[in-house]
């Protein structure tokens, strides 16, 4: 090999590698940063038979960690407890579609179905981790594989 072709290879070299070292510089994730902040969604009431009489009220429960539900990831599990769906029980406690009015109102309107959630919920608020992990197979993004 002679010379010229030396250096010309060792310059393409030093291009690349100034390429590869400029590059690593710049964040290359999302090209949309989240800049969007949702409005606080509205509180759903909550319609009870029997409602104990607020000076004889239980202390809330402590808050369960809805992201070990299938298809609840962080913003939508904030979301949630903003509108007062804070344990498992809350969240077996309500419909797929008072679920998904939480959603539309929080901007998430076609981004997550609720569909199983609730049914998961109630799984884990029994403490029923192997069946949850069963049901949990059988699905995809919080629904039901077709």
């Amino acid at each position: 090999m002679d010379m010229t072709a030396f250096w010309w290879f060792f310059g393409a070299l030093l291009v690349i590698f100034f390429f590869i070292f400029v590059f690593s510089l710049y964040d290359v994730g999302p090209a949309v940063k989240e800049s969007y902040h949702p409005a606080p969604s509205p509180v759903i009431p909550h319609h009870h038979a029997e409602e104990a009489p607020a000076s004889k009220a239980a202390a809330p429960a402590a808050e369960d960690d809805l992201r070990k539900i299938e298809g609840i990831g962080p913003k939508i599990e904030a979301a949630l407890k903003q509108a007062g769906i804070r344990t498992f029980a809350d969240l077996a406690a309500k419909t797929p579609e008072e679920l998904q009015a939480v959603l539309d109102a929080a901007g998430f309107a076609r981004i997550s179905n609720p569909e199983t959630w609730p049914e998961q919920a109630a799984l884990a608020a029994k403490g029923d981790w192997e069946a949850l992990a069963a049901l949990q197979g059988t699905l995809k993004g919080g629904r039901r594989r077709a």
